[in-house]
């Protein structure tokens, strides 16, 4: 089998909780000895100086400020912009009489240096050209829905048709799960300290825009105690399969077997089994429906295909594959129960997916069983059911519902989604890539097939995993250079051969 070549240099992003953002800041301010209105400064200058370097022809700006912290860092935008002779009006969620704290120096601040401050958001005036909107009014510690005066900040912002700077997160966006009902949306995003799961989660990729980190000064010191709750991996983070031998044969890079293809269903199975061949398994078998056959092998000569009408039939074809994947286009007949029983069993690392989680989800097959050696790649839909609760629970955090199936069941487990998500033994990750023309069917056969053929050829199950979600979203980047709409997930295949090697 191909051995990995060692990890990139490049590690994956940490993501924490909004709890863990506010450790490190604490971290910052009694370990570092930086005062908090110091670090309101930095982080109000490094959000000013990357407007100015995006939008250098800016000549007003428009900054929205609540009562906290997060309207802390809009006041310095404010003064800041001042200071430049730029034209800036604060309009004020909160009364200055209520500001307190850091939050009241910054507001000082931006009153000695000369900016117009509004406190009545009735009647917000129409957005001239070339003024940037800065949304400085909930930080990390929202949730639930948003409420006046809030709401029409809010909804002025996102009519405006002006670019729009978010400070830290948007406002709305929940920093841990990113639910929202209503946020920002914004152009760019400047977050500070740590990166918020919730920009990158749910809603997050749909309202941050660009996603812009710094630091503020913090020292690798204040990380060290403070847990993440995602690791988010991009392409140079991940491991890679190792170059092949010039001496190579087929069977050094894995036998995937696909399990699949009930009445009227064979297209999945055989997407997911030509999937697996574009990624380079060594052999690729199928077993299906006997009226799937005559297709399958037009489709793909390559691919083995074996009629099967029984469990009993599929047995003695489970003792050569390095890799089952099963579940594209499954069903859930008696014949679909049959097949992923006796597959369920067998000794190769699996790859289960569609109806296949739906089949065990139900309890009467495999009821009970934790295996280290198989990867679940439930959609929302899918893991609610493996769960027994609602899809709308699932998306209220995504990161405990991957975690909570993955204990249930062991192993690997994918939620996919935007943003998608690989719990494991080891934590849960990240990989952010694809686009909304994915949105179609058999995209998630090609990802099973993916998957497999990676595993087959020697990457560990979190590995495999993560690279399979990169090359899959990567391959749907490639093939929507054409149009999202209308994308295929056969489109996909050609694409996943280049990114592979």
């Amino acid at each position: 089998m191909d051995s990995q070549k060692a990890p990139a240099s490049t590690t994956p992003q940490k993501l924490y909780s909004a709890a863990a953002v506010r450790e490190l800041d604490h971290n910052v301010i009694n370990q570092q000895q930086v005062p908090a209105v110091a670090l309101m400064k930095r982080a109000g200058r490094v959000a000013f100086d990357t407007l100015t370097a995006r939008w250098p022809d800016v000549n007003a700006l428009q900054v929205f400020c609540g009562g906290g912290n997060n309207g802390g860092d809009g006041f310095v935008i404010a003064g800041l912009a001042a200071q430049r002779q730029l034209p800036v009006t604060v309009y004020m969620a909160v009364p200055a009489g209520r500001l307190q704290g850091e939050a009241l120096e910054a507001y000082r601040f931006a009153e000695r240096e000369g900016a117009t401050l509004v406190s009545d958001l009735g009647g917000l005036p129409a957005v001239e050209k070339n003024t940037v909107l800065v949304d400085a009014l909930l930080g990390t510690g929202f949730s639930g829905e948003l409420r006046a005066p809030m709401d029409t900040a809010v909804a002025h912002i996102n009519r405006a048709g002006a670019p729009v700077l978010a400070v830290d997160i948007p406002s709305g966006l929940n920093a841990d799960t990113g639910v929202a009902t209503d946020a920002v949306r914004a152009d760019l995003t400047v977050t500070f300290i740590g990166r918020k799961a919730g920009l990158f989660l749910g809603r997050g990729p749909a309202v941050t825009g660009e996603v812009l980190f710094d630091d503020l000064g913090a020292a690798e010191t204040i990380y060290a105690t403070v847990p993440a709750v995602v690791q988010k991996y991009h392409g140079d983070s991940l491991e890679r399969l190792a170059p092949r031998a010039a001496d190579s044969y087929k069977n050094l890079f894995g036998h995937v077997m696909v399990v699949g293809g009930d009445h009227g269903f064979g297209g999945a199975a055989m997407m997911a089994a030509e999937a697996a061949a574009r990624t380079g398994a060594g052999l690729i078998s199928l077993a299906s429906r006997p009226e799937h056959v005559a297709a399958a092998l037009t489709r793909c000569p390559a691919v083995m295909v074996h009629p099967v009408v029984s469990g009993q039939e599929l047995e003695p074809l489970l003792e050569a594959p390095t890799v089952i994947a099963v579940g594209p286009g499954l069903g859930q007949s008696p014949w679909s129960e049959q097949l992923l029983a006796r597959a369920g069993r067998a000794k190769a690392a699996l790859v289960v997916d569609a109806d296949a989680l739906n089949i065990l989800a139900g309890g009467r097959v495999l009821a009970g069983i934790k295996r280290d050696d198989w990867v679940l790649t439930p959609h929302v839909g899918e893991a609610a059911r493996l769960l027994g609760i609602s899809r709308e629970e699932v998306m209220a955090d995504r990161v405990a519902a991957a975690t909570a199936i993955q204990r249930k069941f062991s192993g690997v487990v994918i939620l996919k989604g935007t943003g998608t998500l690989i719990a494991h033994d080891d934590g849960v990750d990240l990989i952010n890539t694809g686009n909304p023309g994915m949105a179609s069917g058999g995209m998630g056969d090609l990802l099973s097939g993916i998957i497999a053929a990676l595993i087959g050829q020697g990457m560990a199950l979190p590995a495999a995993a993560r690279l399979g979600v990169w090359l899959h979203g990567e391959a749907g980047n490639l093939a929507a250079a054409d149009g999202q709409r209308g994308l295929l997930a056969t489109d996909l295949l050609p694409c996943i051969r280049k990114l592979v090697d």
